[in-house]
């Protein structure tokens, strides 16, 4: 498991495409978050749940990654 410690400075949606078309940004569920990590910008998109779309700009988060049965998994939080 690794934690990577930063800072948000950016929080965006990025486009969401579902048969070829790109969704109106109200339909999209994906959220994305451009953190600078030991000087160096670093961007991630989640799924939208209840704890990462409260994240804002300037919040000091946690990105943790990690290998479960050959799957990397990469979760936020404040």
């Amino acid at each position: 498991m690794e934690k990577l410690y930063g800072i948000v400075k950016e929080v965006y949606i990025p486009e969401q495409y579902k048969n070829g078309q790109l969704l109106d940004i109200m339909d999209r569920n994906v959220i994305g978050f451009k953190v600078l990590i030991d000087d160096s910008i670093q961007s991630f998109e989640f799924e939208q749940n209840e704890f990462n779309v409260q994240i804002m700009k300037d919040d000091e988060v946690v990105i943790t990654k990690q290998v479960i049965d050959g799957i990397e998994y990469t979760d936020i939080e404040v």
